[in-house]
């Protein structure tokens, strides 16, 4: 016959009730007690999260001996809810003297709120278990209340017993020092809000989100690529977007500044230049040299040319450009008074203009004005007729060759002459009159001359150790007169137009619009005053033709350039639709 059984406090007694068919009916349980002994948190132990629980169960009264099945179940409250865990049974159970101990395991269900323990009893192997009420509470031991703090931990927690993640507020208003001393410390994710104090020792990882920081406090050399876009380097293009204002007066700039308006200046010795807006050109080479406009230029833009080579320059518009100033033109030249008659052959004047000297196959010697062609006298004894004459540009020095070929010297503006050695057809003399040069023309210092036939016109750029050709405006050439760099050319064609080129031959312009036999022509240095002469022939009567260029106003380039010799420079601004327009310049400035 099976007994009734109840789990009690030490000393409690259980009434015997009569057992049917070996079957236990039921359990009248009157008191239970339940004691924790030695529940120490898991984690200390590295024993995982079971712990130990011991009881006593008295059976009628008395001690229980023998085998009992026992259930134990978690809850969160002492009289409803839901199980925190599965039920946990324990078969056949040891009971001694009343005693029994088992261990239980409810995984990781212990946070520090409270729980009460439900226990079922059954008589080893009887059909059902009966729950045993209240439910008992399940209290730390005096040691497990101390290591509820961290105080009590000494020595070392291994980082293997560590896991999960600290909430933020475990570290707010954290105030006490932290020491990194580990040059290995690795800080990942995002840092944001404000570092105050002073961090010692090494940081690493790419501080993405670290914010405020004092550039004081930085050191070590940046990469370019580690800084924003816009940080302007020492050795690098920079592109300033904001306005930059340079107090002290001693600041120094080297280098050249370019863009709205500010022109740097760019030396080059090339012949061909392609013109960036806001540049200046100080050309060098001793060959002409074309500069070509800006293809899309904004109102505004600036282009300067400073002519520091001997050949000078030329500046070429692109299609749809044109240029506006006063330039000097051929094409707009007019001779200065009436042509005297006669049968002249050549002519000759001072840098000015103003002494001129003519020969002719209709008078002796050499015919002499003082008043720019007005009028005319012969000077000095030379009697024969003179086909060519030149003179220094002062007018003091004159040369003169006869229809035979001899060459006369006058060093006192023809007073007195002197036979020299050699035989020309035409001659001309350095501006100083210290050379002269039979069958050349050259009105410099003798490094640029040049020579011609009736179909072709050549110019030397070194004093005629070489020659090269330049384009022609028509055939049966009579004459050729230059400036001292050879830029500016007139020749004259028998019985045909006379024409003038101010870029090296490269484009020509009809100065007049009538045939004449043209036999002499000369030109000053600086290109800007010359003269011709037409010989009589058939019903064509002969003359001196004295022409003066200056800067016409409101002259218009269009169809091919202006150029300078020289010395010369201009600075061109683009006044809007393709439009160019000189606000300064030095030297006489040519449009054709």
């Amino acid at each position: 016959m099976r007994k009734r059984v109840a789990l009690l406090p030490y000393g409690a007694t259980v009434r015997h009730l009569p057992a049917v068919m070996r079957v236990l009916r039921c359990l009248l349980l009157t008191s239970v007690l339940i004691s924790i002994v030695n529940f120490q948190l898991s984690t200390a132990w590295a024993q995982g999260t079971a712990f130990t629980y011991q009881g006593q169960l008295n059976d009628g009264g008395a001690p229980a001996n023998g085998s009992y099945d026992l259930t134990f179940a978690l809850f969160n409250t002492n009289v409803t809810g839901t199980a925190l865990a599965g039920t946990l049974t324990n078969n056949a159970t040891a009971v001694s003297n009343g005693l029994f101990t088992v261990t239980l395991d409810f995984s990781n269900r212990f946070d520090g709120t409270p729980r009460w323990l439900e226990i079922g009893v059954r008589t080893n192997g009887a059909s059902g278990f009966t729950t045993l009420s209240p439910r008992q509470p399940l209290t730390p031991t005096p040691y497990a209340i101390f290591a509820n703090s961290a105080s009590n931990l000494s020595g070392t927690l291994p980082a293997a017993q560590l896991a999960g993640t600290l909430p933020p507020s475990a570290f707010a208003g954290y105030t006490n020092t932290v020491a990194l001393t580990n040059g290995g410390n690795l800080f990942a994710g995002t840092f944001s809000g404000i570092f105050s104090g002073i961090f010692s020792g090494a940081f690493f990882g790419n501080g993405g989100g670290v914010t405020n920081v004092n550039v004081t406090n930085l050191t070590g050399v940046l990469a370019n690529n580690q800084l924003p876009a816009n940080t302007a380097f020492v050795n690098s293009n920079q592109t300033f977007s904001g306005a930059n204002i340079f107090t002290n007066f001693n600041n120094s700039f080297q280098g050249s500044f370019f863009g709205n308006g500010l022109v740097g200046w760019v030396a080059t010795n090339g012949t061909a230049i392609q013109a960036v807006s806001d540049h200046g050109y100080l050309l060098t080479s001793p060959q002409l040299v074309t500069v070509t406009l800006p293809a899309s230029a904004n109102q505004g833009d600036i282009i300067r040319i400073s002519g520091a080579g001997a050949s000078g320059w030329q500046v070429k518009e692109n299609s749809g450009q044109s240029i506006l100033g006063n330039f000097a033109s051929y094409g707009n030249s007019s001779p200065v008074g009436s042509p005297t008659s006669g049968n002249y052959q050549d002519v000759a004047a001072s840098r000015d203009g103003t002494r001129m000297y003519a020969v002719g196959n209709g008078f002796s010697g050499v015919q002499a004005s003082s008043d720019s062609g007005q009028s005319w006298a012969q000077v000095g004894t030379l009697a024969p007729f003179c086909q060519s004459v030149a003179c220094s540009a002062n007018g003091q020095i004159v040369y003169a060759v006869t229809t035979t070929g001899a060459i006369w010297m006058s060093t006192n503006s023809g007073a007195v002459w002197s036979s020299i050695s050699g035989s020309a057809t035409n001659i001309s003399c350095t501006a100083d009159g210290s050379q002269f040069f039979p069958n050349i023309a050259c009105s410099g210092n003798g490094t640029f001359r040049a020579k011609f036939t009736s179909s072709s016109i050549s110019v030397s750029t070194n004093a005629g150790s070489s020659y090269f050709s330049i384009p022609v405006p028509s055939a049966n050439l009579a004459c050729l007169a230059v400036s001292g760099d050879c830029n500016r050319l007139v020749t004259g064609v028998s019985n045909g137009l006379l024409y003038g080129s101010a870029n090296l031959g490269a484009t020509w312009t009809s100065i007049t619009t009538s045939n004449q036999f043209w036999s002499g022509a000369w030109m000053s240095q600086d290109g800007s005053k010359f003269a011709a002469t037409v010989s009589n022939n058939g019903g064509t009567t002969g003359g001196l033709y004295d022409y003066a260029v200056s800067a016409l106003p409101n002259t218009i380039s269009t169809n091919s350039t202006i150029s300078g010799s020289q010395g010369t420079a201009v600075e061109l601004q683009c006044i809007g639709n393709n439009q160019f327009m000189p606000v300064s310049f030095a030297g006489t400035i040519w449009a054709y």
